[in-house]
């Protein structure tokens, strides 16, 4: 998936989440390594420690546009994390609550977990 442009509809279009769930079980076809997943599952496990998460794997975004710094450093969760909160966020709500449901059954870890 080239993540300029068909990953650019997926986090419009707010299918990102059911994407990375569905795409984890298939090694040749997920989205995110297990690095980019342990951002995610940071986040998800709560959302308002977003900048605690963004400081801790150095893509504080000061004086940046939101998701540049994690843009630059290739981070697709990085970049989700930074638009939280903003008028575009990359996850809404419930693909927050639907990744953070996936994390707690192991979702990541096993490859098998489903939505």
């Amino acid at each position: 998936m080239s993540l300029s442009n068909d990953m650019g509809l997926v986090m419009r279009s707010h299918l990102l989440a059911a994407s990375i769930i569905a795409r984890h079980a298939t090694p040749d076809n997920q989205i995110l390594d297990d690095s980019e997943l342990g951002i995610l599952q940071e986040f998800c496990a709560d959302p308002a420690k977003k900048d605690e998460v963004l400081m801790k794997h150095g893509m504080n975004e000061l004086g940046k546009p939101a998701g540049s710094r994690a843009q630059d450093m290739g981070s697709l969760a990085g970049h989700c994390v930074a638009r939280h909160g903003t008028d575009n966020p990359a996850l809404n709500g419930e693909e927050i609550e639907m990744l953070r449901n996936w994390f707690k059954r192991g979702g990541a870890g096993s490859g098998d977990a489903k939505l």
